[in-house]
């Protein structure tokens, strides 16, 4: 039985994976905080290790007898008081858990990265694949993820390290407990509380996304990227979709972008003062305005097999969640 090991295994990709491991037969080892929810890993047959990816000392007893790794501990968040909160777990946290693979032998090592270190498209003709690396680091996130994912490479190469990267778009679907700022963008959408920008989308299931990262450790070729999402599609067949599901239909945030710029700096300003997170900031209109989330996903479905479901089953699956969970109430029409 192979013994895998989870970085980040409360979180939303975690908690899936580890389910989609131990269905194909693994032995799965999870590394947690001491102050992580543990909700999504209730009722569970893992072996739980406390721990923090920025604590090497605490890595060693996880990593013992780990024949595969799958690094998928992260901060997901758009905005923190000190941006260090989000690069540091990016960047020194993994290269904290590489080194510790390293030490330890393991034969295998998936990293999970993200689109973001992709980039989006400036148009809705011209698609993205794994080639292409973001240069515009705007949001903390991105640059985390960006600078996350070239740390991990060199590493791998100075370590002698059999690994391969895999970078989910849009990620949705149950046991999101933290509600990611995706969830939190589609969940204010179907409660008819929030836009959808214009352009190119791309959400993925994150069932296929653990589906991915396990396939991307068992055919996956040493020293590759893997995209893992599905059928990038118009944002009016976003909004029909969540129509759909929800009964609502969700307005375009169509705003220019001058005006949005301005009302990000105004909101920006208030929240210094309250010390509170803005709701929007200009980093996010430079990153994401006029551009289209749009990406090829050919190599994933023809070298790993990847065979994503489509965004309305997504998009049904997440409503579900949500509701269950009390984030969205039942639409009773």
């Amino acid at each position: 039985m192979t013994r895998a090991l989870v970085t980040g295994a409360s979180g939303h990709i975690g908690a899936n994976l580890v389910r989609e491991l131990l269905d194909r037969g693994y032995q799965v080892d999870a590394l947690v905080r001491i102050t992580s929810n543990l909700a999504g890993l209730d009722g569970l047959d893992v072996r739980l290790h406390h721990g923090d990816i920025l604590d090497p000392l605490s890595l060693d007893k996880a990593m013992e007898g780990v024949e595969v790794l799958f690094h998928a501990a992260a901060v997901y968040v758009n905005w923190a008081a000190d941006e260090a909160d989000i690069l540091d777990p990016a960047i020194v946290g993994t290269e904290n858990v590489l080194r510790a693979a390293a030490r330890h032998g393991v034969r295998r090592v998936v990293v999970t990265s993200s689109c973001n270190a992709v980039g989006f498209s400036d148009s809705a003709e011209s698609p993205l694949d794994e080639s292409h690396w973001n240069t515009e680091l705007h949001l903390p996130y991105v640059r985390a993820k960006v600078e996350g994912e070239r740390r991990a490479w060199a590493l791998a190469k100075e370590l002698g390290l059999d690994m391969v990267t895999v970078l989910p778009t849009g990620v949705l679907g149950p046991h999101d407990y933290k509600i990611t700022p995706t969830t939190a963008y589609l969940r204010d959408a179907m409660a008819g509380q929030g836009p959808i920008l214009p352009g190119m989308q791309n959400t993925v299931h994150v069932r296929d996304v653990a589906i991915g990262h396990v396939l991307a450790a068992e055919r996956g070729r040493a020293g590759e990227r893997y995209l893992l999402g599905s059928e990038s599609i118009p944002h009016t067949r976003m909004a029909s979709a969540i129509a759909t599901v929800s009964g609502k239909s969700p307005s375009i945030l169509n705003a220019p972008r001058w005006l949005l710029m301005a009302a990000a700096a105004v909101i920006e300003t208030i929240a210094g003062f309250r010390g509170v997170e803005p709701a929007l900031t200009t980093a996010m209109i430079r990153t994401a305005h006029g551009r289209h989330i749009y990406f090829d996903i050919t190599k994933a479905r023809e070298e790993l097999g990847f065979a994503p479901r489509s965004t309305e089953e997504t998009l049904a699956d997440t409503w579900n969640w949500l509701v269950r969970i009390g984030q969205l109430s039942p639409n009773l029409a």
